[in-house]
């Protein structure tokens, strides 16, 4: 007798998290496509994410062009990977096309990334490989932003007040 109240109870448990956790989960689905979306764009710091990025991108290329050495291009390259990973967790957004777009920029992004990692000198033709993913990249992120911005209305800026330098730095 004890026993079956003790399931009852804990069914009970069960049933009342679920219907917490759908709620929950539902409460961000509400609004326009264009509210929700403009929404997703705020929260997940998109404009930020891509701004940074192109900072990776760009101190890829400032480390190679100042002759500062293979390991510091590959510091660069391991905050890279990094950040598309971390940015790519975002997803999905609100609009698959524009989900479609950032995924393959993300992904662009980190086998960049990857190249420019496994590079074992400055002028391996792999770093001529993460160039053109990376440019590969940035157009994608251009196409997501236009489609952001005629969906919504509004523009994404993609500036950081700061972009770090990680060239000559170590992440261990």
């Amino acid at each position: 007798m004890i026993a079956k109240a003790w399931l009852w109870i804990g069914g009970l448990v069960v049933v009342a998290v679920g219907v917490v956790a759908f709620v929950s989960l539902g409460a961000g689905v509400h609004g326009t496509p264009q509210q929700r979306l403009k929404s997703w764009v705020v929260t997940t710091n998109l404009g930020q994410d891509v701004g940074t990025l192109e900072g990776d991108s760009a101190s890829v290329r400032k480390a190679l062009a100042s002759h500062q050495g293979v390991t510091a291009a590959h510091t660069v390259c391991a905050a890279m990977a990094n950040d598309a990973q971390t940015f790519n967790d975002a997803l999905p957004s609100p609009d698959s096309t524009l989900t479609q777009l950032l995924a393959r920029a993300y992904s662009l992004e980190y086998d960049a990334a990857e190249s420019c990692y496994r590079a074992p000198s400055p002028g391996s033709r792999l770093f001529v490989v993460s160039a053109h993913d990376a440019d590969r990249a940035a157009a994608l992120f251009g196409q997501a932003l236009r489609r952001v911005r005629v969906l919504t209305g509004s523009s994404v800026p993609t500036t950081t007040t700061t972009v770090p330098d990680l060239t000559g730095t170590t992440l261990f």
